[in-house]
């Protein structure tokens, strides 16, 4: 099973809201506990701090 969802981090140097994408996957359980794995995509950081250069 797999979902994804956008957070936004605030840049330090300009303030403008960065979208990350995060995929979130289930893979194994431990006992009662379900372990979640998550997986940033940071293309647009990296496309962002770019721009700062």
């Amino acid at each position: 099973m797999a979902a994804t969802c956008v957070v936004y981090e605030q840049c330090p140097e300009c303030g403008i809201d960065v979208p990350i994408d995060v995929r979130f996957t289930t893979t194994e359980r431990d006992g009662d506990a379900l372990v979640v794995g998550m997986e940033p995509d940071l293309t647009d950081v990296m496309a962002h701090a770019w721009t700062h250069e």
